[in-house]
């Protein structure tokens, strides 16, 4: 032991000279690191480093910057709340977190005779990281070999044919490729080609250029696609809106009996004799003999609250530009130019280099996303900087004019940068699914896969085995879309419901049907942004300008709300202060 703790202290000194934290390591492997700092970088590099040295499972990383201290949650407010209410809800299983990990998992443990309650602090699935997802599913050559991150990301990637099948999402299969224009950088491209071999990714191929541009014509159509000596060719690359994937997955789990609450925060843990027993939310006690944490950038705050300190997240912000789409046209190709500068900052930055130009299924182009260390977790502000890196990512700085939007999100990793899926050896009945940063989104129907694997064994060994339904229905009805039908097939469809002939959005094409369709969802968007994310009524070029009136008002009409009481995005958030006249009365 102290043997290992003189290398840590060692390890540590090296990557910030001068810090001299105060080490535990348990026999676990999870070293708690404290002390001070003088930045918060120092923080995180002193965490990577710890996490490197053989022995150390993961790291807890209490370590303070001088002066300052990260915002927290006031979860005793919370707990206050919850306490207050007393126990409104009893569960066989509960899912902290709707994002795409916890959607995954109710819909995957759905197919068993279980009470299943999702609670999730935002206002809809996938109202966290998941949305500010760039809706990549990663083929799996970028993850170091022999991580739990790589075997998902992979077998995650397969599944996603079968997902989009059964629950009707658009799943592009686009393929991706990255290229250089100097035979000095083909070695850089034989070591992503070989770590995709090692990993298993399918289709993967090394070309040359001649073979680069005729499997991606669009190669011609630029002067470094011309210039290409070499390409990594990756088939198995897939494109999805991130937040229609988490809302299918939570509309088929409602179909077959899962329970969401939305704006329902956890404030702790329940627990008694050494197993979780559920948790103390903001609306009140749910009681559970099985708790699941996919809580994202606070999965460590609800494993500590459980009694398992095991991880620290160290949220990693990345800001994305979304261009609009009507400028298409002027991107002849997405491929990647891998250049010196792209090498030198990979190797620079290990972890992450950030990202680069891609698009949606939609074909709105996406530029980033960066890859900041903050210490806050709910820092979702975008510098000058951050946005200046993002638009510089593509095969050319893309005019600031194209933009329509800007957002950032925070990825929730951990020392390790690996996930943490497992039945806490602690607290018996909670499983953490945490530090699921990307390629957390491809991954997702493989952790689904293996959180039902850790489930099922848990209740076989207490003499409970899972019994399927026999009424479990996989299938989700493909939602229409009035945009893409011919029009002959739109004509048919505003005969049987007139509301599809009245267009809400200009500039996206969606109708009023489709904004009433997503209101009588199983599982209710409860904001407009969680109406726009659904529809993409506001996602076009005026961002919601014309078409907002209208969406707050269909709300307010199809939930029984006031027009007050319709929020943008979460409690607090109302567009509209109060009614400026009585009714009947004159404009």
């Amino acid at each position: 032991m102290k043997k290992t703790l003189t290398a840590i202290k060692k390890a540590i000194t090296g990557a910030v000279p001068g810090l001299e934290p105060d080490l535990r390591l348990d026999g676990r492997g999870i070293l708690t690191l404290s002390g001070g700092c003088e930045s918060w970088n120092q923080v995180v590099d002193a965490g990577h480093a710890a996490a490197k040295i053989e022995g150390v499972k993961n790291v807890v990383n209490k370590l303070t910057v001088k002066g300052a201290a990260p915002p927290r949650p006031d979860y005793d407010a919370v707990c206050a709340l919850g306490r207050e209410a007393g126990v409104i809800a009893e569960a066989d299983v509960l899912i902290i977190g709707a994002g795409i990990s916890g959607c995954g998992i109710a819909r995957e443990l759905a197919k068993y005779d279980l009470r299943i309650l999702v609670a999730e602090k935002g206002d809809d699935a996938g109202a966290g990281a998941t949305k500010s997802n760039n809706g990549n599913i990663h083929p799996g050559h970028a993850v170091k070999p022999g991580t739990l991150k790589a075997r998902l990301n992979v077998e995650g990637n397969r599944m996603y044919t079968q997902w989009a099948r059964e629950l009707g999402f658009e799943l592009q299969r686009s393929g991706a490729m990255g290229f250089v224009t100097n035979y000095a950088l083909v070695p850089a491209l034989r070591v992503a080609y070989n770590t995709a071999m090692q990993n298993g990714v399918d289709g993967v191929e090394l070309v040359d250029g001649a073979r680069a541009r005729e499997l991606e014509p669009g190669l011609n159509r630029s002067e470094a696609g011309r210039k290409a000596v070499a390409a990594l060719w990756l088939p198995s690359m897939g494109l999805v809106e991130p937040y229609k994937v988490a809302v299918a997955l939570a509309e088929n789990a409602a179909a077959n009996g899962v329970r969401f609450m939305f704006n329902c925060a956890v404030g702790d843990i329940l627990r008694e004799d050494g197993r979780a027993r559920g948790a103390v939310t903001s609306r009140g006690l749910i009681r559970a003999r099985l708790v699941i944490n996919c809580a994202g950038v606070y999965a460590d705050d609800i494993s500590a609250m459980a009694g398992d300190e095991c991880f620290t997240i160290h949220p990693r912000k990345g800001v994305i530009a979304i261009l609009d789409k009507a400028r298409r046209p002027e991107y002849d190709s997405l491929c990647e130019h891998i250049t010196f500068e792209d090498v030198k900052r990979a190797m620079k930055k290990q972890e992450t280099k950030g990202g680069g130009m891609c698009r949606t299924p939609e074909w709105n182009i996406l530029m980033g996303p960066s890859a900041v260390e903050i210490p806050d977790k709910e820092d979702l502000s975008t510098s000058p900087e951050e946005l200046a890196y993002s638009m510089g990512r593509g095969e050319g700085p893309a005019p600031y004019g194209d933009i329509i939007r800007f957002f950032a999100g925070n990825r929730p990793a951990d020392y390790s940068e690996d996930f943490v899926i497992e039945m806490s050896p602690v607290t018996h009945g909670f499983v953490n699914v945490a530090a699921i940063q990307s390629p957390g989104l491809a991954a997702a129907p493989a952790i689904a896969r293996m959180v039902e694997g850790i489930v099922g064994e848990a209740s076989a060994a207490e003499g409970s085995p899972l019994k399927k339904k026999a009424d479990w229905q996989p299938l989700l009805q493909k939602k229409r879309e009035f945009r893409n039908l011919t029009r002959e097939e739109q004509d048919g469809l505003i005969k049987e419901n007139p509301a599809y002939g009245r267009v809400i959005c200009r500039c996206e094409s969606i109708t009023e049907g489709e904004i009433l369709e997503v209101l009588k969802s199983p599982v209710v968007p409860a904001s407009v942004d969680a109406v726009k994310r659904r529809t993409r009524a506001g996602m076009g070029r005026c961002q919601g300008g014309f078409c907002q009136p209208r969406v707050v008002e269909l709300m307010a009409r199809e939930l029984g709300i006031s027009w007050p009481d319709v929020v943008l995005k979460g409690p607090g958030s109302n567009i509209l202060i109060k009614e400026n006249r009585e009714d009947g009365e004159s404009a």
